[in-house]
């Protein structure tokens, strides 16, 4: 790797590539979802629906995006040899938990945006801040454990470290990382649609 940066022992373009296929999507969703309801501001103020909808369904595009990307990232696991294990059938599984957790993300994110258009503007610059923040190009076990603490606290780290398991045969992660990677994005999904569905009320009238 040109940057030198740690990869778990595996081809580095495989180990980042394994980190952005995660990364993106929650990317997108998230850059997606947030700007969803001022962008179809005119279609939320003068029809009546779900209106949790608007930022939800801008996962479908996102979701796209991740297939096309991974169907890619066969071409360079074969391309390297690198034959994934039989956890290569929870990849589905991070999948739909990275979703949960964007959405999550997004539903809070695209309601403050109504109210407070310069969310829109600070989105981006966290985006950008998690990338740096997140274990996406190099291994955690790398990590100063001066900073370990906060990366721990990352769940993002948390899937990152599940589909590098099921892609690249990276250690399977410990029980209690494997059992956040599924209760904190349900969690922050629950949330989003909570502080979305309250703040809903008032959208018509802002917009």
């Amino acid at each position: 790797s040109v940057a030198k940066l740690p990869s778990g022992g595996v081809p580095p373009i495989l180990y980042t590539f394994a980190g952005l296929l995660l990364y993106n999507l929650m990317n997108s969703v998230i850059s997606r979802g947030s700007n969803s309801l001022i962008s179809n501001s005119s279609l939320v103020s003068k029809v009546y629906f779900p209106r949790l909808l608007v930022p939800l369904s801008t996962a479908g595009s996102a979701l796209l995006d991740f297939v096309v990307s991974l169907l890619f990232m066969a071409v360079l696991l074969a391309i390297y040899g690198v034959a994934p294990g039989f956890a290569v059938v929870l990849v589905p599984v991070w999948l739909l938990l990275t979703v949960c957790l964007a959405a999550g993300v997004a539903f809070m994110a695209s309601a403050l945006t109504v109210s407070y258009r310069d969310v829109q503007y600070i989105i981006p610059f966290l985006l950008q801040l998690v990338l740096y923040a997140s274990p996406v190009a190099y291994s955690i076990g790398k990590i100063s454990p001066h900073y370990r603490l906060l990366y721990d606290l990352n769940p993002l780290t948390w899937l990152l470290d599940d589909i590098r398991w099921s892609l690249l045969h990276q250690p399977q992660p410990s029980t209690p990382i494997l059992t956040l990677s599924v209760v904190v994005p349900l969690v922050v999904l629950l949330f989003g649609s909570f502080v979305f569905q309250t703040l809903e009320r008032g959208f018509a009238d802002i917009i």
